[in-house]
């Protein structure tokens, strides 16, 4: 029991670390589309860490697995390391006792799955999903970006050549063609801008040059001028294409059978969410077999790590290989879940029965 709980609590620390590299490695490669995002569309720095926290349960469901896998090889390649695993092998500890410290890290591992899955990720995606489309189509912030000709709406386009601290703007163009009999034009060197209920731009030291239809311009110099820049509404409240990871388990299961061109999409999609809990134990037993193996061959000893990470990366690979096969013929669905409990039984018959899984 104490034996069990030292490796259990090392173990425990090494997946926790791993899964934690991992999120911010995944955190990295994407968050460069929420900060693109965040910075053409003006908005706070605020807005970009809740993207990224409602972003973390679907980083999670595949980082989570790989990290077991890694802590669980961490741990006990250091406990092999250090002879202890010769130690217990010697007193009469039997391969699956050992195990059994990483084996509980997995269902941990695969309980915390199960619930980012069914219950946290639909709702966190959909707050998600519903926050980027705000963001982008947050049109009250065009105006900020700076030499880039922005049309804010169907008639109105704005140029500002630089934007200073506190909203001060330089070198304004704005083109307006609201009324239908005249295209009015203004030039200012600077400004500022206000938004309230509506944009309110403020131009100082101006020209306003009003042209009709038959060519002719009327010119107007001005200190002082107040525009009112008119909101696209139908942009503001465009839709947007709902995800499958928005649905829950159970709704999943429903428009399957509500939409028959997307049946075998549908059905993958939702018993994903119960295979994905195999993982984390298939992984940690690929360790174990690998570890606590008694093929001491020099080859074996050379490539141990190697042939583990091989066997993760098919078994993989496999699992996505099958999900999408059930897209196109439900009938292979029954193999989402033969083949990973299959695995796991062969992986445990291994593993009590002490046997060698590799010759050298």
């Amino acid at each position: 029991m104490i034996l069990t709980r030292y490796i259990f609590k090392q173990t425990s620390k090494s997946v926790f670390v791993s899964t934690c590299v991992l999120l911010g490695v995944i955190w990295l490669s994407q968050s460069f589309r929420s900060i693109n995002l965040i910075i053409e569309k003006g908005a706070n720095l605020t807005d970009f860490f809740i993207l990224s926290l409602f972003s973390m349960p679907s980083w999670l469901i595949i980082a989570l697995p790989f990290g077991t896998f890694a802590g669980c090889m961490i741990s006990y390649l250091k406990l092999q390391n250090d002879k202890e695993i010769v130690v217990m092998k010697s007193a009469g500890i039997s391969p699956f006792k050992i195990s059994k410290p990483a084996l509980l890290v997995a269902l941990v591992s695969s309980t915390t799955l199960f619930i980012i899955s069914h219950f946290i990720l639909p709702k966190t995606y959909a707050n998600f999903k519903t926050l980027q489309n705000e963001i982008r189509n947050n049109n009250q912030e065009f105006i900020f970006k700076d030499n880039v000709f922005i049309n804010v709406n169907r008639n109105q386009t704005i140029f500002i050549g630089k934007i200073s601290e506190n909203n001060l703007l330089e070198e304004i163009f704005i083109q307006d063609k609201t009324d239908s009999s005249n295209i009015v034009e203004y030039f200012s060197k600077s400004g500022n801008v206000y938004i309230d209920d509506v944009i309110n731009l403020r131009m100082i030291q101006g020209t306003r040059i009003s042209t009709d239809q038959k060519g002719r311009s009327t010119i107007l110099n001005f200190d002082n001028y107040n525009l009112i820049v008119q909101e696209d509404r139908k942009k503001s409240v465009s839709s947007r294409v709902v995800e499958y990871n928005e649905f829950s388990f159970f709704e999943l299961l429903e428009k399957a059978e509500t939409k028959p061109s997307n049946h075998g999409k549908l059905l993958a999609e939702a018993h994903t969410r119960n295979t994905i809990i195999f993982m984390p134990i298939i992984f940690a037993l690929i360790v174990m077999l690998t570890i606590l193996n008694d093929n001491y061959s020099k080859l074996f000893k050379t490539y141990r790590k190697t042939f583990a990470i091989g066997f993760v990366f098919i078994v993989q690979t496999l699992v996505i290989i099958l999900k999408n096969a059930v897209h196109s013929d439900i009938f292979l669905l029954p193999l989402m879940y033969l083949f990973p409990t299959s695995v796991l039984f062969f992986c445990v018959i291994l593993l009590s029965k002490k046997i060698n899984t590799y010759k050298g």
